[in-house]
């Protein structure tokens, strides 16, 4: 019988030991994004020898799982993963492996295993200083952000409460109504980034918004882990041109200076997004494995 059980509001606090113990900056060894995805992927988890795993359900792949983590000895927790495939009767894969995780699965698996570095997974880092828009690489960011605060002078960015999630929401539902029919991936995103409005002051998760005269205009919601920030979600009204850079430096300055990344997550393979995860010119792409064992 299984040992895993699914994720969700009552059990997620729990794992935050194991997430603060990730080796990397990944955005899927945090609280946020495993918290954020779960009803996408039916992410759930499994304790075993002071360790902690996680099983997603990726499409045309099927169940998938995490390199463990926490401070504890890995071989109880793969025998674990093992044991759930068989039951399962699915292909042992590991997926958004690390390249720092990769030795830890090579030393189990030696020459069994394939390791694929799949590029719509990728994460994207950026210095800190680059949300200051300064030079000529960001003019473009900056024109926009200087158009926001020309046309809404009295903008201010002010943190998130649990008195204002209403209006999130409200925010949320007409950023949906102006927006073009979203696909997949911007409906999913969409109602993870509701989710974890939600319940952000339970996971070490910071949000904040700007407030326009048009009430919330723009969100925001991440979590800092060592040296990174991790934007989890950002959201912006349509029609106030230059909200969503404005959202994004704002935040960055809201978060302080405790860290010196920000990683925006990965673009999941939509062209559009990518374009605009590029032109913010990350320092690198942080590359991601689906390692599969033969």
């Amino acid at each position: 019988m299984s040992l895993f059980q699914a994720v969700n509001g009552a059990n997620i606090e729990d794992l935050e030991p194991y997430f603060a113990a990730s080796p990397n900056r990944i955005c899927d060894n945090t609280t946020g994004v495993t918290f954020q995805w779960r009803n996408i992927y039916h992410t759930a988890f499994a304790l075993a020898g002071g360790c902690m795993v996680t099983r997603s359900i990726f499409k045309d792949l099927g169940p998938c799982y995490s390199v463990p983590l926490g401070p504890g000895d890995p071989s109880a927790a793969f025998a674990l993963i093992e044991a759930d495939a068989r039951e399962q009767g699915a292909v042992l894969r590991f997926a958004c492996v690390g390249e720092d995780q990769l030795p830890l699965l090579a030393s189990r698996y030696t020459n069994a295993m394939t390791a694929e570095e799949m590029r719509d997974w990728a994460d994207y880092l950026y210095d800190v200083e680059n949300f200051e828009y300064v030079g000529k690489k960001h003019h473009g960011q900056k024109n926009h952000v200087n158009r926001f605060y020309k046309e809404f002078p009295e903008a201010r960015c002010v943190e998130i409460t649990q008195d204002m999630f209403p209006d999130c929401q409200a925010f949320l539902r007409q950023v949906e109504a102006e927006s073009a029919p979203f696909n997949e991936i911007e409906r999913n995103e969409m109602q993870g980034t509701m989710d974890l409005i939600e319940i952000y002051c339970c996971l070490n998760q910071k949000a904040a918004c700007l407030m326009t005269r048009l009430g919330i205009t723009a969100l925001a919601v991440g979590e800092v882990r060592g040296d990174t920030l991790f934007v989890h979600g950002e959201k912006a009204r349509r029609i106030a041109p230059g909200a969503y850079p404005a959202m994004a430096q704002a935040f960055v300055r809201f978060m302080g200076k405790e860290f010196a990344y920000v990683n925006r997550e990965d673009d999941g393979g939509d062209e559009g997004i990518r374009f605009s995860k590029l032109n913010y010119k990350p320092l690198m792409l942080i590359p991601k494995y689906l390692v599969t064992v033969h």
